[in-house]
C-alpha cells in the first residue's frame, strides 16, 4: 500500500521520480515516511523498501531531532517552511548537510509533511573555505601594526583593522561610514586624499605627510583593487607611523658625514702633519741662518731686521704646533710656568686686527700651572677667535683667573685638589639653548665656513691636561668660558739668560737627520761655538760610526738624534742600541713632530733631554749647558763630573 500512496506511472509520480532533489513524504502526525524518490534515496543510502520503514527521526541525528520537531509542529498550524543547513543521518551513520524546503498537503486523505531536499555539501565546503579565507584575511590585516582601510568609489569604508578602531575619530560609527567623515569629522573627501588618484588613474599611490597637530611623519600608500573588468572598485589605503624611522635615518646620515669628516680630517690631519714637520725642517735652517747673522752682524738697522724675522718665525712656529694638534693630537709637554704673562701675549695676538678690548684681572698670588703652551695656547686662540666672531662690531674680551681648591666629590669631572681657573667672557650674541651642550661635539658648528673642530680640540686638548673646559651663556648677553687647569707642585724656571757668542765651548757632537739642510744648519749653529761635529743620515749609520771600524762612541761628548727617520731606522731605535753600550753619554732628541710622547717624556725612553724642531741657538745651547761640561761650565745641578743616574745624561768633560 505505501508504495502506491503516490499513484505510480501518474504524471505526479514521474516528476517526482524525475526530480534531481530528493522529494520526501511523511505523515504528519506519525513521522512515518510514506514516500521517497530516488534521489533522496541515493542521498539518505536505503532502498525504497528500507526508507518506508522509517521515522522523520531516523533521517537526522540525534542533537538536531528537537528543532526537527519544531519545524512539524509549525507545519501542523500551516504555512510554509525553508530551512537551511539541516543535519541528515545516513544509512552509514555519516551526516550531510541539506537546505530543506517543506509545507503541508493532505494525500489520500492523509494530512502529511512534503519536502524538498538539496545536497549542500559541496556548497557548504566552499563557504566554509571562504570564510576560512575571510577569517585568515581578517586576521593577517588586524596584525598588521599599520592603519589598513578598504574604501570604495563611494569613499564608504568597507573594512578596516584593528589598527584603525584604534585611530578612529568616532568609535561608535560603523562600516558604511565615509571615510573623511570617520576618520576627519568632514563633511567631503579631503583635499589631499590618496585615493583619488588611484580610482581615477588605477595606479598605486604613495606619498609622506607631516601632521602639523602632533608633528608625526607618516606614510600614506593607496592601490586599487580590480574587478575582472579591469575597474578599480574597491582602494586599499594604508597609513604608517614612519617618525621614528626618519629619525633614525636622519641620524645615521648624520653619522655618515661624520665618518666620513672624519676620514676626511684625518687625511688632511696626515697631510698638516707631514706638511708641519716639513716646515718645521726649513723652520730650523732658517732659525739657525738668521741667528748666526744677526750674531755676526754689527749694523744695528740689520739686526732689527733680523730680530723682526726671527719674531715672524716664532709665531710660524706656533701655526706649525697647532698643525701637528690638529693632526695627531698628542701628549702635552707640561712645563710649569706663570700663566698671566701667557695669557696676555696670546690673546693680544688674536685680537690682531680686530675692534675688541682685552681686560685682565688676574691676583698677585696665582699660582703656577703645568701646561703645554703651545697646545694651551691654542685653546686661548680658538675662545678668543669665536668671542670676536659673536662681537662683529666690536666690544669687550675680559680674561681672569684665580686659585681654586676643589674638595672630594665636589666636582663632577675634576679630583680634588689645588687648580687655576681661567675665564675668558665676552659681550657677544651669547649660545642658544638648544645648541650650548652641543659645541664641544666633532664637526658641529654654526658658521658657514666653519669646520666644527676649533673647540672639539680645545675640549680634547684641556682634558689631556688632566682639566676641564666649560661654557655658560646667555642669548644677547654672551659667553663665559672657563678653562680649569691643575696647578703646579713644580717651582718655574727661570728663562735662562740669552747665549752670547763670548762663550766657547768644545767637543764633538755626533748629529742624525735625514734633511741635508737641516744637519747643515744645526752643524753651523754647533761650529759656530766651538764644537767640532760628525753627521749621519740615518740609524744604522749611526751605529756603523760608533761600532767597530768607526769613531769610537768615547770620542763623542754628545749625540743628537732625529726622532723619525723615514725609511730607516729613527732616533728610538738608535738609543736602545747606544744604551746597552754606554748608560752615560748625554744623548738627545729632536722631532719636529712634537706632540710625540718620547718628546715629552724623553728620560723614560733612555734620552738625556729633547728639543723640538724648529729651535733657536739659545734653546740648543741651553740644552747643553745643562747637561754637558766644559772649560769653566759645569752643568745645572751637578756639584761634581761624577757619573750621573742610568740614562739621564749626567754632564761630561768636553776637550776642546
Amino acid at each position: 500500500m505505501e508504495n502506491d500512496f503516490i499513484k505510480r506511472g501518474e504524471t505526479a509520480y514521474l516528476i517526482l521520480e524525475k526530480a534531481h532533489e530528493g522529494v520526501l513524504i511523511a505523515e504528519l502526525e506519525s513521522k512515518r515516511l510514506r514516500y521517497s524518490n530516488p534521489s533522496l534515496r541515493r542521498m539518505l543510502g536505503y532502498s525504497e523498501k528500507e526508507i518506508l520503514r522509517l521515522t522523520i527521526d531516523d533521517i537526522h541525528p540525534a542533537p538536531s531531532r528537537l528543532s526537527v520537531r519544531d519545524i512539524f509542529r509549525s507545519l501542523l498550524q500551516g504555512g510554509k517552511k525553508i530551512i537551511h543547513s539541516v543535519p541528515c543521518l545516513r544509512r552509514d551513520g555519516t551526516v550531510f548537510f541539506a537546505d530543506i524546503s517543506t509545507f503541508k498537503m493532505k494525500i489520500s486523505q492523509t494530512c502529511c509533511y512534503v519536502g524538498f531536499f538539496t545536497d549542500i555539501s559541496e556548497r557548504r565546503v566552499t563557504q566554509e573555505e571562504i570564510e576560512n579565507s575571510q577569517r585568515l584575511l581578517a586576521s593577517v590585516f588586524d596584525a598588521v601594526p599599520d592603519l589598513l582601510i578598504v574604501i570604495d568609489r563611494a569613499y564608504k569604508i568597507k573594512y578596516t583593522n584593528y589598527k584603525g578602531h584604534d585611530l578612529i575619530a568616532q568609535p561608535e560609527a560603523e562600516k558604511g561610514d565615509t571615510c573623511y567623515g570617520r576618520f576627519k569629522l568632514l563633511e567631503e573627501p579631503c583635499t589631499d586624499c590618496s585615493a583619488l588618484p588611484v580610482f581615477e588613474k588605477g595606479i598605486a599611490v604613495e606619498r609622506e605627510m607631516v601632521n602639523p597637530a602632533d608633528n608625526r611623519v607618516r606614510e600614506v600608500g593607496a592601490f586599487p583593487i580590480k574587478n575582472a573588468a579591469g575597474e578599480v572598485v574597491y582602494v586599499v589605503e594604508y597609513v604608517r607611523d614612519i617618525t621614528e624611522r626618519k629619525q633614525a635615518e636622519a641620524e645615521r646620515l648624520r653619522l655618515e658625514q661624520q665618518v666620513q669628516q672624519a676620514q676626511k680630517m684625518e687625511s688632511l690631519g696626515l697631510l698638516a702633519g707631514g706638511i708641519a714637520h716639513d716646515f718645521n725642517n726649513l723652520l730650523q735652517s732658517i732659525y739657525g741662518h738668521i741667528e748666526i747673522a744677526r750674531a755676526e752682524s754689527m749694523n744695528p738697522e740689520t739686526n732689527d731686521a733680523l730680530e723682526a724675522s726671527l719674531n715672524t718665525i716664532h709665531r710660524a712656529r706656533s701655526l706649525t704646533q697647532q698643525l701637528l694638534t690638529f693632526s695627531k693630537g698628542g701628549v702635552p709637554a707640561r712645563k710649569p710656568g706663570d700663566i698671566k704673562q701667557f695669557l696676555r701675549e696670546t690673546s693680544q695676538f688674536a685680537l690682531s686686527g680686530s675692534q675688541i678690548i682685552c681686560r685682565y684681572s688676574f691676583p698677585p698670588d696665582l699660582w703656577p700651572c703645568d701646561y703645554d703652551s703651545n697646545q694651551i695656547g691654542q685653546v686661548i686662540d680658538n675662545i678668543i677667535i669665536n668671542s670676536v666672531h659673536a662681537a662683529p662690531q666690536g666690544g669687550n674680551i675680559y680674561i681672569s683667573a684665580r686659585n681654586l681648591k676643589i674638595g672630594t666629590g665636589a666636582h663632577n669631572y675634576l679630583p680634588s685638589g689645588s687648580f687655576v681657573k681661567i675665564s675668558i667672557r665676552d659681550e657677544g650674541i651669547g649660545i642658544p639653548p638648544e645648541i650650548i651642550n652641543r659645541i664641544f661635539e666633532p664637526f658641529f658648528t654654526t658658521k658657514q665656513s666653519g669646520s666644527g673642530l676649533g673647540l672639539t680640540t680645545s675640549y680634547s686638548i684641556v682634558k689631556r691636561h688632566d682639566g676641564c673646559i666649560e661654557v655658560e651663556s646667555e642669548p644677547g648677553k654672551g659667553s663665559i668660558f672657563h678653562i680649569i687647569l691643575p696647578a703646579s707642585q713644580r717651582a718655574v724656571a727661570e728663562e735662562p739668560a740669552p747665549v752670547t757668542a763670548a762663550v766657547r765651548r768644545g767637543g764633538k757632537i755626533l748629529i742624525m737627520d735625514d734633511d741635508t739642510i737641516v744637519k747643515k744648519t744645526l752643524q753651523a749653529m754647533l761650529e759656530y761655538y766651538g764644537f767640532t761635529v760628525a753627521c749621519a743620515s740615518e740609524g744604522t749609520e749611526v751605529l756603523r760610526m760608533l761600532g767597530d771600524g768607526g769613531e769610537s762612541l768615547a770620542s763623542f761628548s754628545a749625540i743628537i738624534l732625529d726622532l723619525t727617520i723615514p725609511g730607516g731606522m729613527g732616533g728610538k731605535g738608535v738609543i736602545t742600541e747606544i744604551r746597552k753600550r754606554n748608560q752615560e753619554i748625554p744623548v738627545f732628541v729632536a722631532s719636529g713632530y712634537a706632540d710625540d710622547p718620547i718628546i715629552s717624556d724623553p728620560v723614560a725612553s733612555g734620552f738625556t733631554d729633547s728639543i723640538r724642531k724648529p729651535f733657536t741657538r739659545e734653546e740648543l745651547i741651553g740644552m747643553l749647558d745643562k747637561h754637558l761640561c766644559y772649560a769653566g761650565h759645569q752643568p745645572e745641578g751637578e756639584p761634581s763630573l761624577g757619573a750621573g743616574a742610568k740614562g739621564a745624561g749626567p754632564g761630561r768633560p768636553l776637550n776642546p
